[in-house]
């Protein structure tokens, strides 16, 4: 005899603790000691259950992040609002993903790194990163109506100036054996450096 379907506060509360014991093992064993295996046996269910839930471990592994990464992207969207000046919307923004980063290092780390599905494909992007992509290119769209910002695609020009700013926030990270000095002080320069080259 089949057994009787999970409920929907069922499968809410499997979901929650398989989630829960991703971040357990996450927090124990690092992004090396991370896999479904260690996540299914933590949770104590099947690696097929954890799959019947999650389609993949980055799956999986955002669904950590999506709540305080939601929440930043409000409060991004909130502080962009406040001002009618495209590059100061489009300085709130680099520097608002960089404080992010530097207060959820947990989040640089982890998020970033689970880009992949298990055979090596790449992920569909999170909403947020399709957000503050169109957050970025707004900005930049209205910052060459007004003539503050060079001409160009402005999805070529958010790419530029994500890819800067990630890459100051992932180098020490990445190179730990080199001396990079201060990493807040690198990044503020390079989002310095990053604003004056789409100036007009």
């Amino acid at each position: 005899m089949a057994r009787p379907a999970a409920s929907p506060e069922q499968r809410a509360q499997i979901r929650d603790q398989i989630r829960q014991a991703a971040a357990e093992v996450y927090e124990e064993k690092g992004m090396e000691g991370t896999s479904a295996r260690a996540i299914a046996v933590k949770a104590g269910v099947s690696v097929g259950t954890l799959y019947s839930y999650y389609a993949n471990l980055p799956d999986l592994m955002r669904s950590l992040w999506a709540e305080p990464v939601a929440e930043e992207m409000v409060r991004l969207r909130a502080s962009v609002a406040e001002t009618s000046d495209p590059l100061e919307a489009l300085q709130l923004l680099l520097d608002g993903y960089a404080r992010f980063a530097f207060s959820r290092p947990d989040i640089l780390k982890g998020a970033f790194l689970f880009v992949r599905s298990g055979d090596g494909s790449p992920l569909d992007p999170a909403p947020a990163a399709v957000e503050f992509k169109k957050m970025l290119c707004h900005s930049i769209l209205a910052g060459q109506k007004t003539g503050q910002i060079k001409p160009g695609p402005a999805e070529q020009i958010a790419h530029q100036l994500w890819a800067g700013v990630h890459g100051a926030l992932a180098l020490p990270i990445n190179i730990e054996s080199l001396d990079f000095g201060s990493p807040k002080q690198m990044v503020a320069d390079m989002i310095e450096t990053l604003m004056e080259s789409v100036k007009l």
